[in-house]
């Protein structure tokens, strides 16, 4: 198997068909209602169920939906309550019980794997975080600035539909940060094991987000780009009333996630072009189909990465065409029921066959920027609290395939131990002649020791083309940024240390070299940075 960076954390926006949803009822007024939660329009679902509400207070059905309102509200013990007693009534038809069960299961779950959670609201009030008291507390200011600005540019791409504002000035969006996958599979329709097959790390569903905290993983993960990858969902559900595919849906998602820090698009990592060009190669593309239900269905973390760069780049190659206006023009033939194909020739003025083999013909021409290296990884969960500890950076040296390079580096990890340090870089800089191309374990160990050699020059050449190929290792990013703080060039290690936040955010010296930067640059960011700091590190 072909190396390979995992790149699939930010899913799952839509589990349309195995998450549970109230049965439509008969009833006309009611099913409008039904449809408008299935649309992620809340507000009025709920102001078109209070009317009904006055008049039929005890019908099982009104009790239901109301149920289902307050928990996409947010209101989990009082949902519970109302769908308990909405299942006491025989009357109620079986397909509604069935579901009503379902939905109180779900609503159960979630109230007691949220309670006792903190709750902020973000300073422009379009968010509200619900997280855990600790060092999930760091998250809420980097998550808050990011999500503002996805906000305001989110509504720009897909246009004045997309502004959740004026439907909801009053209700923030939730969002909520879980510390182990395991609370994950609590409050979703995912099993534990799917959640570790296919790397599902978020989830965009009943009117919030839902991550992970980065601590629940060995290195972290993109965390800030993965809370605009769902938030993408959460805007395209209510555009697209709930009626784009999923693959799309995926698609438009990954497109916008870097949308928080610069233009959509971004590009894909080297790792992913090369697993896209060895796929090519292959000739084992992945199927829209084969996407559906749900990407957290595929197999293994290394079809679902490959689900991911294929979307992406369709949408990319959408964009291209027309830009967002084509984009727009999609999402709305969508939602007024279109079919895919006819919705596509609606939008870009050619069949969807003809846009299918001219993005399968751009895939074949497209240039990988480098070769992958020599390390293939898949993301790391932690054990759940309690358990084994997991290993660490510094004792992978066993997920080194090449024997010699893992035998240089444990040789330079044995003389790194016992402070020789010019002879344990001896050693490193063999092993990264041995790997040939960037790995991220040896480049990072041998920037550290460079550094602790106070060596600034060459850790930075040790580390620049690992953080390249491996973007997403805070480790890199965290070390590279000590180099240039060391060195004293603040721009180059202000974007480093910012880097390794929007992966892993808890290394306390990553916030304390952010703060001395700040403090000389007189930042305005200076205050988040200190009270990061202080809280990591225990003051």
């Amino acid at each position: 198997m072909s190396a390979f960076r995992i790149y699939c954390w930010a899913m799952l926006g839509l589990l349309l068909s195995v998450s549970p949803s109230l049965a439509r009822p008969v009833d006309p007024s009611l099913s409008k209602i039904s449809r408008l939660l299935f649309e992620n329009r809340i507000e009025e679902a709920d102001a078109a169920l209070q009317p009904i509400e006055s008049s039929r207070p005890s019908d099982a059905s009104v009790l239901l939906l109301r149920g289902e309102v307050l928990f996409q509200r947010g209101s989990y013990d009082d949902s519970v309550k109302v769908l308990r007693k909405a299942l006491t009534d025989p009357r109620l038809p079986v397909s509604e019980q069935t579901e009503g069960r379902a939905m109180l299961d779900l609503a159960t779950a979630t109230a007691e794997a949220t309670r006792g959670m903190e709750e902020k609201v973000s300073p422009s009030g379009h968010f509200v975080f619900r997280y855990r008291r600790g060092k999930d507390e760091v998250l809420i200011p980097y998550a808050s600035a990011a999500l503002d600005k996805a906000w305001t540019a989110l509504a720009q791409d897909f246009g004045d539909g997309a502004d959740p504002e004026a439907a909801a000035p009053i209700h923030p969006i939730r969002v909520e940060i879980y510390e182990e996958i395991a609370d994950l599979a609590r409050v979703s329709t995912l099993t534990l094991r799917e959640i570790e097959t296919s790397g599902t790390i978020a989830l965009c569903k009943w009117n919030r987000l839902m991550i992970v905290s980065p601590k629940a993983l060995l290195r972290g993960y993109p965390w800030l780009d993965t809370l605009t990858h769902e938030y993408t969902h959460y805007i395209v559900s209510r555009v697209g009333r709930g009626l784009v595919p999923l693959w799309i849906h995926e698609g438009l998602a990954k497109f916008e996630e870097k949308r928080w820090r610069g233009p959509s698009g971004g590009g894909l990592s080297p790792a992913m072009e090369q697993l896209l060009t060895t796929a090519l190669q292959k000739r084992r593309l992945i199927s829209f189909e084969q996407m559906s239900p749900s990407m957290a269905k595929l197999p293994s973390q290394e079809d679902t990465a490959l689900a991911f760069a294929e979307v992406y780049t369709f949408v990319e190659y959408l964009h291209g065409r027309a830009g967002f206006t084509g984009i727009r023009s999609l999402v709305k033939s969508l939602s007024e029921g279109l079919v895919e194909t006819r919705a596509m020739h609606s939008a870009f003025g050619v069949s969807f066959d003809e846009l299918d083999h001219s993005w399968r013909s751009a895939l074949r021409s497209r240039k990988v920027r480098s070769r992958f290296g020599p390390y293939a990884e898949k993301l790391r969960f932690r054990k759940p609290t309690g358990g084994k500890p997991p290993a660490t950076e510094d004792d992978e040296s066993g997920d080194i395939s090449d024997p010699k390079v893992r035998g240089f580096v444990r040789l330079g990890g044995l003389l790194r131990a016992r402070g020789r340090l010019p002879a344990a870089a001896f050693e490193y800089e063999k092993a990264a002649s041995q790997a040939g191309a960037p790995h991220p374990l040896v480049g990072l160990k041998l920037g550290r020791t460079y550094l602790e050699l106070n060596d600034a020059e060459r850790a930075i050449s040790a580390l620049e083309p690992a953080s390249e190929q491996y973007p997403d290792w805070a480790g890199l990013q965290a070390t590279l940024g000590s180099a240039y703080l060391r060195k004293g060039d603040l721009a180059k290690a202000e974007v480093a240390l910012e880097g390794a936040i929007s992966t892993s955010p808890f290394d306390p010296g990553v916030h304390c070299g952010l703060k001395a930067i700040y403090e000389q640059r007189k930042s305005p960011l200076l205050d988040r940075a200190s009270r990061a700091c202080n809280l990591l590190s225990g003051h």
